[in-house]
């Protein structure tokens, strides 16, 4: 029969456990008896801890995704020059902020702080009569 392999350490936390786990740590108590106490693994608790000591967070990441290639500085400094120029196009934002970045990552920046491009209109609108007499 083939033993199973104890994957414990793996085991997904709550936030409320990774809270108490902090809470825990900072009373002083170690790692040991906080992985008694929680039913979970040594490894566990010091995964946890060591994310509070290097980041000062313990939600978990939001992916592996990768890293961003601006700054928060330069995305601010882009937004900021969409928004001194509505009508400029993407390509002429890239230039002027200095980021060698593409204009669809412009484009996502953008988005992120719920703001579009302004589109040229590219028909000119009907009339009421121009609309009758198509029918």
């Amino acid at each position: 029969m083939l033993r199973r392999r104890v994957r414990a350490h793996y085991e997904l936390l709550s936030e409320f456990e990774r809270g108490r786990i902090i809470g825990l740590k900072e009373a002083g108590w170690v790692n040991r008896r906080i992985a008694r106490y929680m039913g979970r693994s040594k490894a566990a608790i010091r995964i946890c801890w060591q994310e509070w000591m290097d980041n000062g967070r313990f939600q978990r990441h939001d992916g592996s995704d990768r890293c961003r290639s601006t700054s928060d500085w330069e995305d601010e400094f882009t937004v900021r020059s969409a928004v001194t120029a509505p009508d400029s196009l993407l390509s002429t934002i890239r230039h002027a902020t200095y980021t060698r970045v593409s204009t669809m990552t412009i484009h996502r920046r953008l988005t992120e702080r719920n703001l579009r491009s302004c589109r040229p209109l590219h028909h000119l609108p009907l009339t009421p009569a121009h609309c009758r007499a198509r029918l």
